[in-house]
């Protein structure tokens, strides 16, 4: 009981972290979710790594129902989310992909860490203390900035207007953009079928036996 109220508690003493933390859990997220995606074993353990990264004190999970964990989970994960809906992070779960095989634990925050810091000359202190909405803005502005360039030296070379046999002219043929800058395309919906053309009489199932 006592492991029970020391996990309950310090959930609800948690505030949103700052941008390193907020990667670290967020490199610690992709594992549960990943264990989970692939049925293996060690979920618990995984699970586990996530909880402790959020949490200041070290809790007896074997102490803990399996449910209060995976409650605590969802918790944690709502308190340290982003608040603003931005590209970059709100469409990433509709591009999965699998890292890279040079990947490690807790790439992620040098990753983005580098990407600012090249841009902006801003110290490792002070991207690791950012607010975390406000570091993510500004790393979908500088990768937006490199891709409208790219776009642009694209544009002014003959690789981009290839030669269309069918029409024999040269077609502009845009640079493809990452997926957090590709606009959704809305589903449409069948259009409802007019009364009038509706079938008259009773409606036979051939799925059902007739009697």
């Amino acid at each position: 009981m006592l492991q029970k109220w020391l996990l309950k508690i310090q959930i609800y003493l948690l505030r949103k972290p700052k941008f390193k933390k907020w990667t670290e859990l967020e490199d610690k997220k992709y594992e549960v979710l990943k264990a989970v995606e692939d049925s293996i074993l060690n979920l618990p353990e995984v699970l586990y790594g996530y909880l402790s990264t959020a949490l200041r004190f070290k809790v007896n999970y074997s102490k803990i129902y399996w449910k209060d964990t995976i409650e605590s989970f969802y918790k944690i994960h709502g308190v340290t989310s982003t608040i603003r809906k931005i590209p970059i992070t709100s469409n990433q779960s509709k591009s999965k992909e699998d890292k890279d095989h040079w990947d490690y634990s807790g790439r992620l925050y040098y990753l983005y860490a580098n990407i600012i810091a090249s841009a902006y000359g801003w110290t490792e202190d002070q991207i690791s203390n950012l607010d975390i909405d406000s570091a993510l803005a500004y790393l979908q502005e500088i990768l937006t900035d490199k891709q409208l360039e790219k776009e642009f030296i694209w544009m002014t070379s003959e690789v981009a207007y290839p030669f269309d046999k069918a029409t024999k002219k040269s077609k502009f043929h845009p640079l493809s953009r990452p997926y957090w800058m590709v606009k959704e395309k809305a589903i449409r919906k069948a259009p409802p079928i007019p009364k009038s053309l509706l079938p008259v009489g009773n409606v036979v199932r051939l799925n059902e036996k007739t009697k």
